[in-house]
């Protein structure tokens, strides 16, 4: 048959199921085509939607379904609308126990409705990034990852600009917290990219994943595009941004100066970000906040430890009710730190194990590494030198692994000062040139070829390092 030849009838396309909603509920009060179009549509238009040759445009099936006295989405999917209700009423507790840090009841809503009729293609598409959102709460970021990577790959071949970036800001977010920040910056900046194609630069979508995304760089010690980018978000944050974004801005900027030694500016910053944070109702990252101000607070010269520990002490409460695994577990962590700098070394060491009980035996994260650090500086405080030694030994590898290239060099750097005090000159060196090795910087090559010098020196350096 060509295009130009009729249908026959056993041709002649089937009743659509919106046509036949229209048809049955018509019948059913009794109305005939022409009372259905009066006013915007013609009756023959009613009938070819009803016989399946037409679909209706969005207005149209409106005017219909106002004269049909009927929902107009159930017209278009053939759901009833107290199914609809319900299925709504569950996302919005889903949503309620994500934010108040009820993880496994949100993680259990969220799972439910995923798939329910009564949620149309974004509902849907909430529900599956709560699920996500509530793993990552939970302290699965494998989980969440998996997850979220589904919903990335479909944003992906369906643009959706929002949909894209909010689940970009989670996937980033993820990666940097499992320690792959090669993941997470490679996810944030692929996204940066498609929003500045779409103009979206000016959003606060935009400057949080901005956010995000330099906290990975901070954690693989880019310390040059992390000072560039912190600068471009706090501006770009100043110039449109919700105080939340703001506030988001200013906390990541904080750390990017307290990493490069400018602790007084890390600090207003904090104080900045504090006070953008006090204008919201967001309690979890208001709490994870006060806990990187109490960091800060032992850094430097002149360390506050009782200052840190009130600060900490008074928000415990509500890190342990809205924070996640990880924030909880960070939280010991400070308060370890602080209780080491005050001397109370008991309650350190209750804390640093509270914090690895936290995250008990998943997989590795940077937070894991940091808590066996503060438990290993405990030990070695109490005098147990063999355990601090391999506790330390074992962090600094797990965050080199991860490649938290200035934490590790750190955590090296630090093990090699343990070792040169205790005159073990020859795993002093080799924490030494791990600590290289994790900024990497190699042994130039070739050099052991010139001549026999460089193995004198450190034959030297060896025997310097013992008698000092």
């Amino acid at each position: 048959m060509t295009e130009d030849q009729p249908a026959t009838v056993d041709e002649a396309p089937l009743p659509t199921p919106v046509g036949q909603r229209i048809r049955s509920r018509r019948l059913e009060l009794g109305l005939s085509q022409a009372e259905i179009a009066e006013g915007m549509l013609s009756p023959s238009y009613v009938s070819l939607v009803e016989s399946g040759r037409r679909q209706p445009a969005a207005s149209a099936l409106a005017h219909i379904a106002e004269r049909l006295r009927i929902d107009v989405e159930y017209l278009r999917d053939g759901v009833d609308a107290s199914v609809r209700t319900k299925a709504r009423l569950s996302l919005g507790r889903a949503e309620m126990a994500l934010r108040e840090g009820r993880a496994e009841e949100a993680y259990e809503q969220f799972t439910e409705l995923v798939g329910d009729p009564g949620l149309n293609d974004e509902q849907s598409r909430s529900a599956r990034l709560g699920r996500a959102l509530s793993r990552e709460l939970k302290g699965d970021l494998e989980g969440a990852i998996d997850l979220l990577s589904e919903l990335a790959d479909e944003a992906r071949q369906t643009p959706a600009v929002q949909s894209w970036l909010d689940v970009a800001i989670a996937l980033t977010r993820c990666y940097d917290r499992a320690g792959d920040f090669d993941m997470a910056i490679q996810i944030g900046e692929e996204a940066r990219r498609s929003a500045a194609d779409l103009g979206l630069e000016s959003t606060d979508e935009y400057i949080r994943l901005g956010c995000t995304v330099l906290g990975a760089y901070g954690g693989r010690g880019d310390m040059v595009r992390s000072k560039a980018l912190a600068a471009e978000l706090v501006a770009a944050a100043d110039r449109i941004g919700t105080p939340q974004t703001r506030g988001a801005a200013y906390w990541n900027a904080s750390l990017v100066a307290e990493s490069r030694g400018e602790l007084a500016l890390a600090l207003n910053l904090v104080d900045r970000a504090l006070a953008m944070f006090g204008e919201g109702d967001d309690l979890r990252n208001l709490a994870r906040l006060r806990v990187a101000h109490a960091w800060l607070l032992l850094q430097g010269s002149e360390p506050e430890p009782q200052k840190s520990l009130e600060i900490l002490d008074g928000v415990a409460e509500n890190i342990k009710r809205y924070g996640g695994k990880t924030d909880i577990a960070n939280f010991h962590v400070r308060r370890a730190d602080a209780l080491l700098q005050l001397g109370r070394l008991d309650e350190a060491r209750t804390a640093a194990e509270s914090a690895l009980s936290e995250l008990g035996d998943q997989q590795p994260r940077v937070v894991t590494a940091l808590a066996q650090l503060s438990l290993a500086r405990i030990l070695r405080a109490q005098g147990e030198v063999d355990e601090s030694i391999r506790v330390a030994a074992l962090a600094a590898s797990m965050l080199e692994s991860m490649g938290a290239s200035r934490v590790a060099a750190s955590a090296w750097r630090e093990l090699a000062d343990l070792y040169r005090e205790l005159g073990r000159a020859d795993e002093a060196l080799d924490a030494y040139d791990n600590a290289l090795r994790s900024v990497r910087v190699a042994p130039r090559l070739g050099a052991s070829l010139v001549d026999e010098e460089p193995a004198a020196g450190i034959d030297i350096a060896r025997s310097e390092l013992a008698n000092t």
